[in-house]
This record gives structure tokens, sequence and C-alpha cells, in this order.
């Protein structure tokens, strides 16, 4: 899993390269040329989603999130685990919330036709889909890391 999770992170920074070219495009097509798209803030907002989905197990994966390490950063390696096993499943829960409520977001998305409101108009659909999918790979990850820390939480692993 953390080999998956880490190639979908992959994608995602790709994803960063592909913004950084529309946007240029957009930027020498308007100021050099004064003929703008009007496809480019559509494809920089997919991508934005994407890039920022598609990244959040490995976020995880890597202890890279946001959190206070003042105190933490004193703890010994097995309290930190301790607190990990201990947050694993309010972080499950709400990456299953992602999940439920993501794939709901996208049917009503896909059955509806539902496109964006601009000229460019896309389906809204396929990023919309990008939530339930990052949010059941969020749930492996948890999951995957929660026995990893359990371990580690009771001396049989180093971290």
């Amino acid at each position: 899993m953390d080999r998956f999770s880490q190639g979908v992170a992959t994608v995602s920074s790709f994803l960063l390269g592909a913004m950084a070219l529309v946007v240029a495009y957009e930027v020498g097509s308007r100021y050099f040329f004064g003929r703008p798209t009007i496809w480019a803030w559509d494809v920089n907002v997919q991508l934005m989603m994407a890039m920022i989905m598609l990244g959040i197990a490995d976020v995880y994966r890597r202890d890279m999130h946001i959190r206070v390490d003042v105190f933490t950063s004193r703890l010994s390696e097995r309290a930190r685990a301790w607190l990990d096993v201990l947050y694993a499943p309010l972080l499950l829960f709400i990456a299953v919330i992602i999940l439920w409520t993501g794939w709901e977001y996208f049917y009503k998305a896909f059955l509806r036709g539902q496109r964006a409101s601009t000229l460019l108009a896309p389906p809204l659909w396929p990023i919309k889909f990008l939530l339930p999918l990052c949010g059941a790979l969020l749930a492996v990850q948890v999951v995957v890391k929660f026995l990893r820390d359990l371990r580690v939480a009771l001396g049989k692993a180093r971290a």
C-alpha cells in the first residue's frame, strides 16, 4: 500500500507541473497575443483538486500532515506511536465519511450530467469521483499505518 500511495502522489506531483504549463500558456496567450483562453481556469481548478486529493494518503503515510510538534517531539517513539494508534480511529471515521459522502456527491453529478458553470463547461463528475477514490485510499492507508504504529507501540518494531 505504501508504494501505491507513493505512486499516486507522484501522479499528483506531475499535475503541479501541468498546472504550471497551463498557467504559462494562459499568460503568454493573454499578454503576448491578446487572446486569452476559455479553458485555462477550468483546467487549472480541476488539476488543483486532483493534485490535492491524490496526495492526501501519501501525506499521511509520511507523517507530513499538520500537527503541533511542540508536544509530541518530546515524547518517546513508543509514546508517539500510542498517540497515533489512538488518533487512527478518528481519522478512519473521517476517511469513511469522505468516501461515503464523496460517492453520493459524485453519483449525483454523474446522473445529472452536471457541468461547470463556465464557458468551457467541463463535466464535473470526473473530478468529483476523486473524493470517494481518495477517501478509500486514505482509509486503507490509515489501517496500514495503524497496524505499523501498533507494532511500535507494543514494542515489537521500531518506527
